[in-house]
């Protein structure tokens, strides 16, 4: 296993071990919740990426949920010249949660954020928006596991999918959710 597989899976295992600790309603008003995600790009900058997204938010109305979110990502020594990767992104998003009272949930949402990427002999800052669609199946009160699929439009050529910059890109992300 790699130090990424093996961090992921320690921080998969102590999630799941503060389950019982933390038993409360899953997705009521007042409720925090803790979000980590890996995401999938089969279109990343070099062809398939992951990637990992973190988040922390809280219900302001029984299944409403507001999240503020952080990505980074970094790949050295890309394609022939020795080029650099980087990019990083702060957010917003608001989630809306249906079926609130079985343990599949599904959700819609919206999201805003601000991403700065460099790639090659390109810096691109400016604002992405978009929205997401995910299902929690849970597995205690406060633990769900996550399926994310997240489309995301920027005011410039921000995302970079097979060595082309783009201003468009569709994400599909598994993650774990642990509310308190």
């Amino acid at each position: 296993m790699t130090k990424l597989e093996l961090s992921t899976a320690a921080v998969v295992f102590s999630l799941l071990l503060a389950a019982p600790a933390a038993a409360q309603p899953r997705i009521q008003k007042g409720s925090r919740e803790l979000a980590a995600h890996v995401s999938l790009d089969f279109e990343g900058a070099v062809g398939d990426t992951i990637s990992a997204d973190a988040g922390y938010g809280w219900f302001v109305r029984d299944g409403l949920l507001l999240l503020g979110t952080v990505s980074y990502a970094i790949l050295e020594d890309v394609a022939a010249e020795d080029s650099d990767f980087r990019t990083s992104e702060l957010g917003v998003a608001a989630e809306y949660h249906f079926r609130r009272d079985r343990n599949l949930v599904p959700y819609l949402g919206l999201g805003v954020g601000w991403r700065s990427t460099e790639f090659d002999d390109v810096t691109n800052r400016g604002v992405t928006y978009g929205p997401r669609a995910g299902i929690k199946l849970f597995l205690a009160d406060n633990v769900a596991l996550d399926f994310e699929l997240v489309y995301r439009l920027a005011s410039d050529d921000l995302f970079v999918n097979d060595f082309v910059v783009e201003d468009s890109d569709l994400t599909s992300a598994i993650g774990l959710r642990v509310l308190f």
